[in-house]
């Protein structure tokens, strides 16, 4: 200000002051939005969003000073280009899961602590508060009790059908219009999925007609999970165990493998000339193929029901009379188990059809592979 008069002097030091303080307000409303943006993201991805916070605070001590011949904006653009980084990582770990009313069977469901098996039991009005109960069913072959998780997707309608010759794609404006026309819901879920189970539990979704939940999709979004000590104490998961099999029940029974949890439904029996013949389904929720593996176990007749007139005594001498009624089998399952589904397969139990309602059993798995190690040997 040397030229300046000495009477403009102090008016313009005062307007500097005024652009300059104006400038740092618009750069610090930025980055306190920006930060609380990143304060939004999942403990899941901590690591990530404590780096990133560091650079805001970085940021933050060095208002109008450049950063390697760049602008703070252009610093703050990286910044803001980073933080849809981690989202997008975020979205990949937590996959949708398309559910329909009518839908058979169960869905695999990805998520950031591992694949989960889901299914809808039904849909029923819940006149009182306005609202749809969606009826799920999740099954969690983990070591770990998800104590806490949230549902986050759309319902609607259903797909629209096409002309023969239209691509499904979201080019396709009627697939567009059916997009645009799903409506969001997030639900909480605080109901423990205890390891190795299956766990149903009621969703509650506001909807206008029971037309709209037609299909329902969502993300589980797990926020506590916690290992359980007795598993860990135990081995976790590795080993295989002994699993009850109810012959006539039409639920899957979990058993645990040294590779993993697996579900073992039957189907049907079928007496033959050597035997009683199971037709069974076996679910994989894991990305490997199981090229052989067998059964192995006891089976008998359906276990003894307690009346309310018997007394422990006596419930207790008919369990021990059918325990050691049981009798030893052997099943080789040759057929191979698909990774993320249902297969089929068939073994040979020797015995009565009427003779085999029960199995205690283990299932062993002999050989394995992985699809990309499958195509790389070819």
């Amino acid at each position: 200000m040397r030229g300046l008069r000495p009477h403009l002097r102090p008016c313009v030091a005062i307007l500097f002051a005024l652009g300059l303080s104006s400038c740092n307000k618009d750069l610090e409303e930025r980055l306190d939005r920006l930060e609380a943006e990143l304060r939004g993201v999942r403990s899941d991805t901590r690591d990530t969003v404590e780096e990133l916070k560091t650079r805001v605070i970085s940021a933050e001590t060095k208002v109008g000073v450049g950063s390697g011949g760049k602008t703070l904006d252009e610093r703050i653009t990286g910044l803001e280009s980073s933080f849809g980084e981690v989202l997008a990582m975020k979205s990949r770990d937590n996959e949708m899961v398309y559910l329909r009313a009518n839908l058979q069977g169960h869905a695999p469901l990805l998520t950031d602590h591992g694949t989960f098996l889901v299914r809808m039991e039904g849909i029923d009005l819940n006149a009182s508060a306005g609202t749809y109960s969606v009826h799920l069913n999740i099954g969690n072959p983990q070591a770990i009790a998800i104590q806490q998780f949230t549902l986050r997707g759309h319902h609607g309608g259903g797909t629209p059908e096409l002309p023969e010759g239209e691509a499904y794609d979201l080019r396709n404006e009627k697939l567009k219009a059916w997009q645009e026309s799903l409506k969001p819901f997030e639900y909480r879920v605080t109901k423990t999925l205890e390891p190795f189970a299956w766990t149903p539990f009621d969703i509650e979704i506001a909807a206008d007609s029971r037309e709209e939940l037609e299909m329902i999709r969502f993300a589980m979004v797990i926020e506590n999970a916690q290992l359980n000590r007795q598993l860990a104490e135990s081995g976790g998961s590795g080993g295989s165990q002994f699993g009850h099999i109810d012959v006539d029940s039409k639920a899957a029974t979990v058993l645990k493998t040294d590779y993993g949890a697996f579900l073992v439904a039957v189907k049907s029996a079928e007496q033959t000339d050597i035997g009683t013949k199971l037709h069974l389904e076996i679910g994989n929720p894991y990305g490997f193929t199981l090229n052989q593996c067998r059964l192995l176990g006891d089976y008998g007749t359906a276990r003894p029901k307690r009346d309310q007139s018997t007394s422990e005594e006596e419930y207790g001498e008919k369990m021990a009379a059918w325990g050691a009624s049981l009798q030893p089998f052997e099943a080789m399952i040759s057929t191979k188990i698909s990774n993320f589904r249902w297969s089929k397969a068939t073994i040979l139990v020797p015995g009565k059809v009427e003779d085999v309602k029960f199995l205690r059993c283990q299932l062993r798995v002999e050989d394995v592979t992985l699809p990309a190690a499958m195509a790389g040997a070819e």
